[in-house]
Parts: structure tokens; C-alpha cells; sequence
């Protein structure tokens, strides 16, 4: 038989999802008034969430929105608890005219106020002032296998909420070894995933291959692998044909893909690792590999870079203590032709 998943096989442990009444937005509403960003939807179904220890309150007006929440965040539930550091308030609607979730995303930005509009008539939005971020979609989002297809709105909204909880987003990956790892960077196709994907295959771990988030808690730097599953492009199939029985086909607008659940390369429980250098893959090189040592100058400004996106202001200190204390590890790129083992060889030596 196969294992209980969802709230049912949780109602024991101390993460078990509350429902309460009674909030902010409970209250009855006159039926005519209109409330096109749903702000007096009722939110009942509650779940604290911890998060690269972190807290968070999620409120949904759907149970399944916890379980999804629960099936993405499920390693990192470990830890001391405390109060909730940020609150997401996430509504979901039945809308028979949403055909499909691969959709387009676009996004703006104001001072205090981040949004990215998903799918055909829902958004996403968060007050950093506030600490809260509020999302409206459809149901069709938590349909079958929800976390391996279409970017969910779960790690939009985290990657959104990261900066204000302390941690610093790049777009990268990351392979570990107990409590130290390699970062790995590098332009799309550039063969961050399958460099990593080989080396865990390996004996490492696998943190990540999409974003990575540096943590300078208590003074000292480490990082975060994301809670995501791995992206392949799909001409990667040819080189790894065991993916096409792991690998789960997506799309997004004109782009095809492959996620996969990248959990069995990862230990149960996560926890943060220590950089011991980063490396930038460069997949146009021609004969033998090419390695060369980035000045911390040179390091510094790649490493800016390959943030995630551009963050608000306030952050600016947090951001560059971050990549300070990262441009300060050893940094190198390396130049090789097309074969994603001459990668993996190298993280495979920073990592012993």
C-alpha cells in the first residue's frame, strides 16, 4: 500500500495544519461589494512552516494548498520553534476559464511592493513593509503532480519572501559533501544541472541546480540548496537516457522541459552547508579543459550577476555581505567542451 501523504498522515506531529476563525477577513461582507483582490476571503486553513530556519505562516482558504505547501517544505520542518518571521495568505478559486497553467509570467516592482502576475487572471504580491505576501490563482495549479510542472506558485512567492527573511538568491547550483559544497554557476547551458546531477550521481549531495540562497545568520556565511526539483533541457535525455524514466515532461510558454525529483540525492533532513569555492562553467571550450583562478575584483562582479533578480534597496548591505564573504572563498572558471563529466570531475576534487 502505498504511504499516506497530505494533512491525514501529518495530524500527529507538531507541524499538524490548525484551522482557525475569526481573522483578519473572516468577517461577513456585503454581498455587493466588490473584492476583485480577494481580500475578504476567508483564510482558514493554517500551516507554520520552517523554512532554512526560518518561520512562516501560510493561510489558505484550501486545504490542498497545504498539503502542496507541506510536499515542497517537507525536509526543512526540523528546528527550534519561534514566531513566524513572514505570513503568506494564498486563495485559490475554481475558474472554469483558465484552460492552462503554462502561461507567460510578467512582473513589476515599486518600492515596497513586489508583483508577478501568473497564469490567465491570477497574481502574486508582496509588502515588505508589512512582511506579508498575498497570492490569487486557480485551482488548476494544485491539479496532479503539481510540484513537477508549470512553476507552482509556491517557489515564486519563497524567492520572493527570501531577501526579507535574511537570505541572498542567486541563480546557481550547488553539490555538497557533509557540511561543505561547491557553487556552481554559469549562463543557461552552460551545464550546471547535469555537472551537478553526474557529481551527485558520484556520492555527493545535490543542493540545488536552480537558485541557491546564502545565509550570513550569526556572522558567518553558508548556503541553502532550493526546495525545487531539478530542470533538464531535453536533448539532456540523449546523454542521460535513465531520466526518461525519472524525469517528469513540463512546459512553460514556448519552452520544453524535464523536472525531477531530486530528493533521493539529498539527505532527509536539510540543513545549511559551507562554501569551500564556486566555480563558473563557460561550455564553449575546445580541446583539453581550461581552468583559471577569478580575481576577487573579477568574482565579486560575476557573483552580482547571477542574482536572482533585482531586490529592493533596503537589502543592499545583506546583499553585498553575502557575496563579499562568497568572492572571499576561492573562485574559477572553467572552459570545457561539451561534455558535462569534466565538470562534475572538478567538483567532484573541491569536494575531497
Amino acid at each position: 500500500m502505498a504511504e499516506k501523504t497530505g494533512v491525514a498522515a501529518r495530524c500527529a506531529t507538531p507541524f499538524a495544519i490548525k484551522a482557525e476563525s475569526g481573522r483578519l477577513g473572516d468577517a461577513a461582507r456585503p454581498e455587493s461589494r466588490q473584492d476583485l483582490l480577494r481580500r475578504f476571503t476567508a483564510t482558514p486553513h493554517v500551516l507554520e512552516l520552517r523554512l532554512m530556519q526560518r518561520k512562516l505562516r501560510l493561510e489558505s482558504n484550501n486545504r490542498s494548498m497545504l498539503d502542496l505547501a507541506w510536499e515542497f517544505f517537507k525536509r526543512h520542518q526540523h528546528g527550534d520553534s519561534s514566531d513566524p518571521e513572514f505570513r503568506w495568505r494564498m486563495v485559490t478559486e475554481s475558474d472554469l476559464k483558465v484552460h492552462s497553467t503554462a502561461v507567460p509570467l510578467s512582473a513589476f516592482s515599486a518600492p515596497d511592493i513586489s508583483y508577478v502576475n501568473i497564469g490567465q487572471r491570477g497574481f502574486l504580491a508582496v509588502d515588505l513593509e508589512k512582511r506579508e505576501g498575498i497570492s490569487f490563482f486557480a485551482e488548476a495549479y494544485l491539479g496532479d503532480e503539481a510540484r513537477l510542472k508549470h512553476r507552482p506558485p509556491l517557489d515564486i512567492l519563497f524567492c520572493m519572501t527570501a531577501a526579507s527573511l535574511g537570505l541572498t538568491a542567486l541563480s546557481g547550483g550547488c553539490v555538497g559533501s557533509g557540511d561543505k559544497c561547491v557553487m556552481v554557476f554559469g549562463p543557461p547551458n552552460s551545464g550546471k544541472t547535469t555537472a551537478s546531477y553526474l557529481a551527485a550521481k558520484a556520492g555527493s549531495e545535490f543542493h540545488a541546480d536552480q537558485v541557491v540562497f546564502l545565509d550570513m545568520r550569526g556572522g558567518a556565511l553558508s548556503a541553502w540548496g532550493d526546495p525545487f526539483p531539478a530542470v533538464f533541457r531535453p536533448q539532456t535525455l540523449d546523454f542521460l537516457p535513465e531520466l526518461r524514466r525519472s524525469a517528469r515532461h513540463s512546459t512553460y510558454a514556448d519552452l520544453l522541459f524535464y523536472y525531477y525529483d531530486k530528493s533521493e540525492m539529498q539527505s532527509k533532513w536539510a540543513n545549511p552547508v559551507i562554501p569551500v569555492c564556486s566555480v563558473f562553467l563557460d561550455r564553449s571550450g575546445i580541446g583539453e579543459p581550461e581552468l583559471r583562478e577569478v580575481s576577487w575584483k573579477d568574482a565579486l562582479s560575476q557573483l552580482r550577476g547571477c542574482m536572482l533578480f533585482e531586490e529592493d534597496p533596503r537589502f543592499d548591505e545583506q546583499i553585498l555581505c553575502a557575496l563579499t564573504a562568497l568572492a572571499e572563498k576561492p573562485v574559477y572558471a572553467l572552459r570545457y567542451d561539451t561534455d558535462p563529466k569534466v565538470a562534475a570531475s572538478f567538483i567532484e576534487k573541491m569536494l575531497q
